[in-house]
């Protein structure tokens, strides 16, 4: 593509986030990415989102921006029920696409969103921000070093947030009901976090998961623990939580244990990273974190930009990349397969716990 021409549907908290990160990053390529339009059927919120971030048109027709001619690009940020319809006709206009997650209220939505994408070979990619997340790139870097010297043991993750129904940035209800979210805070939150945990430690072999419903909204967990076998032996445990502590919005604290090292961080930035070995306690603050990522092919041709790396912008490090790949005819990552995969571990999660625990296997292999 010579020149992109934006359209985002959803004018919610993570349409809004988009439409910031596009505004930021556009000028980094001197006119070829533009954003036209912008649908929610809250016309109210298209129109602020619009006037916020300087986009031409605002509209509660969502098939006058996929139908727009202009438009080459579609952004679906919309509640989890309605990608697969924004995507069926994005693809049959044979617009690129960016789907944001969770894309399906069901494992059988998920299979259909991927060979949509797949058979049609639709540009596209999902929104695993944490694949562009300087702070993890640096925690693999170390992961590898400690690897040298020791073997890694176990990996624990708790990651917690307010109940992402209220508040300045979830303003709306959605996420609360079931036939619109299909799940609770695994599969909306902490399919992030399945992701990641493939991404840095490997293929996941089995688990077992236990959940529970304090809020009482029927059919969303906000409780949830999961044990975890990697096929390389390793072991871990993952609990993730909703909460209503104001004073607490949200936290990814993680605990990796080598045989002669562990290594702790508290991060949804680029926050420190603190390592104890044998010898000394190192805490790497983030001159320390630039310095490991900066030369990392991600990250050299925006190290300049201390408003995107520094600070960890990674949703705007996310479309960066999503825009400069569509341009340059390059690989888009992650792609449905990712996404896919990370939909059948969590669905395995979900098998298990309604077995009160009992251990359910997966498959490493990604589909086709």
């Amino acid at each position: 593509m010579n020149v992109l021409r934006i359209g985002l549907i959803g004018a919610g908290y993570i349409g809004r986030e988009h439409a910031r990160c596009l505004r930021l990053i556009a000028p980094l390529f001197d006119g070829k990415v533009q954003v036209l339009a912008i649908a929610d059927t809250n016309k109210q919120a298209a129109q602020f989102a619009a006037r916020q971030f300087a986009i031409p048109v605002a509209t509660a027709n969502v098939d006058e921006v996929i139908d727009h001619p202009e438009i080459n690009v579609i952004f679906s940020c919309v509640p989890t029920k309605f990608h697969l319809d924004v995507m069926q006709k994005a693809v049959a206009k044979g617009k690129a696409v960016f789907c944001e997650k969770p894309f399906a209220v069901s494992l059988e939505d998920a299979h259909r969103l991927h060979d949509l994408l797949t058979k049609n070979q639709t540009p596209h990619q999902v929104g695993f921000v944490l694949r562009y997340a300087p702070t993890y790139h640096a925690l693999k870097k170390m992961l590898v070093t400690h690897a040298d010297v020791s073997p890694l043991r176990t990996v624990i993750l708790r990651d917690d947030q307010v109940f992402p129904i209220q508040g300045i940035s979830h303003f709306t209800d959605w996420r609360s009901r079931v036939e619109l979210a299909g799940a609770g805070v695994l599969i909306e939150h902490g399919i992030h976090d399945i992701d990641l945990f493939e991404w840095l430690f490997g293929p996941i072999k089995r688990v077992s998961a236990r959940m529970s419903n304090f809020a009482g909204y029927p059919g969303i967990e906000d409780y949830i623990e999961i044990r975890m076998e990697f096929e390389s032996g390793v072991s871990a445990n993952m609990i993730h939580v909703w909460h209503e502590i104001g004073a607490h919005q949200s936290i990814r604290h993680f605990e990796i244990f080598f045989q002669k090292a562990l290594i702790t961080l508290d991060t949804y930035d680029m926050h420190h990273i603190n390592v104890r070995d044998q010898e000394a306690e190192k805490t790497y603050e983030r001159p320390d974190l630039f310095k490991l990522v900066k030369d990392d092919p991600l990250f050299t041709d925006v190290a300049d930009r201390e408003d995107l790396l520094f600070v960890s912008d990674y949703y705007a490090l996310q479309d960066y990349w999503f825009v400069r790949n569509l341009l340059e005819d390059k690989p888009l990552f992650p792609t449905i397969q990712d996404g896919l995969r990370a939909f059948t571990l969590a669905y395995a999660c979900y098998e298990s716990a309604k077995k009160d625990g009992a251990w359910v296997a997966t498959s490493s292999k990604k589909p086709a």
